[in-house]
């Protein structure tokens, strides 16, 4: 007998228990069905995110609009990519313009003064004057556009303190090739591509390793049936050693695992058309370092608690714990649980699913992936360490 026949055997024992079967491979599926269903609509592909376009009035006296600054902020709001999120009309008076924003036919307005332009030439900082609208999502975004312009100007005053006020000529002429060339402005949003997951994704990834880490659970019961029905008397009688009987059913527990995974991620590409990205050999290595985090996540429970009940319910009370924190059955905004978070397999094996989902780059997934590792490596040090000074025997 040697380490492959306890695995084969303990395999074959674990398929044939029914609600093994039923809570490691169906009610996974269903849970993502129910999740996916249920939550789409909560959570889809960020187009509902995408704010409208905003309707500018621009306020500009005379001379303000023959500055340096005014032909600046003209070819700015021209630019193609602040052009996307933003319709300007020129404006003659400041009341004109607040009478436009009150009937509705413009949503922002920005004014630019003499004073403004003086204030730049002089070497000051400059700060545009605008009056917000009824929209406060569209207000953020005319702020948000409008700041960075008035940021390019205040780095030209910086430069001129430094190199002097001789510099003012050549700063005036560098906003106004430099505005004329580019925006300085890049927009992005998450409903502008396809690199967004949906409810189904996000839940198949977070299912996926709280359930992996399920099947720690079937090595404590199969640890301590050994012990209570003291069938591992008979396994130490035979010639073969403590420390083969342990490996082959931690092997056993953690093909079982992967079968798990395997049929979570086919079954939920081909039922729910979950996009599981373009790295199929980095989602294998990542079940397989869950794998290794519930097997050693399990032997530790297994050999600091006295009765398989005991070890059982700290071992869910854990996974349960780990999954909420990590945003496993909704996505937490608090900024102390996700630094807590981040001590956790569930945290890392998500992000590392949700990158790939995501089409991210090779960097950012071997980031998750490495962290993961980690977390990995310190868990399988405890438990060989644990392992060491307890020892898995008939007592």
């Amino acid at each position: 007998m040697n380490m492959w026949h306890i695995c084969i055997f303990e395999l074959r024992r674990i398929l044939k228990i029914r609600s093994v079967v039923i809570n490691l491979f169906i009610l996974p599926l269903l849970l993502i069905f129910i999740l996916g269903t249920a939550l789409s609509s909560a959570m889809g592909t960020g187009e509902e995110s995408i704010p409208d376009v905003v309707h500018v009035g621009i306020v500009q006296s005379a001379e303000a609009k023959s500055s340096p600054v005014g032909e600046a902020l003209n070819v700015f709001v021209a630019a193609p990519e602040v052009a996307k999120m933003l319709k300007v009309q020129q404006i003659s008076s400041q009341e004109e313009a607040v009478n436009a924003l009150k009937q509705g036919e413009i949503n922002f307005a920005v004014i630019l003064t003499s004073d403004m332009v003086k204030q730049w030439m002089a070497g000051e900082e400059a700060k545009l004057q605008w009056i917000l609208g009824k929209d406060s999502t569209l207000n953020v975004v005319g702020q948000t556009l409008f700041t960075r312009f008035t940021d390019e100007l205040n780095r030209q005053v910086a430069m001129v303190k430094v190199l002097g006020p001789e510099a003012m000529a050549t700063a005036a002429a560098q906003v106004d090739t430099k505005s004329a060339g580019q925006s300085n402005v890049t927009v992005t949003s998450p409903g502008d591509s396809d690199q967004s997951y949906s409810a189904s994704q996000y839940y198949a990834a977070a299912m996926l390793a709280m359930f992996m880490l399920y099947s720690g659970m079937t090595t404590i019961n199969s640890l301590f049936t050994e012990k209570d029905k003291r069938t591992l008397a008979r396994l130490q009688a035979a010639p073969v050693g403590n420390g083969v009987i342990f490996a082959g059913k931690i092997a056993g527990n953690s093909l079982l695992a992967f079968m798990q995974a395997i049929i979570i991620v086919l079954m939920t590409h081909v039922l729910f058309g979950v996009d599981w990205g373009g790295h199929p050999w980095l989602i294998v290595l990542v079940c397989v370092l869950i794998t290794l985090a519930s097997m050693t996540l399990g032997v530790i429970v297994a050999f600091i608690s006295k009765s398989a009940a005991s070890a059982t319910a700290l071992m869910q009370s854990i996974i349960i714990a780990m999954t909420f924190i990590s945003g496993g059955f909704t996505p937490i905004a608090v900024d102390f649980v996700q630094r807590i978070s981040e001590f956790t397999v569930n945290h890392w094996a998500l992000q590392s699913f949700l990158s790939m989902m995501l089409g991210s780059s090779l960097d950012e997934i071997m980031h998750n992936m490495w962290m993961l590792g980690a977390v990995c490596a310190v868990l399988a040090a405890a438990a060989a360490v644990i392992y060491r000074k307890v020892g898995y025997r008939y007592e």
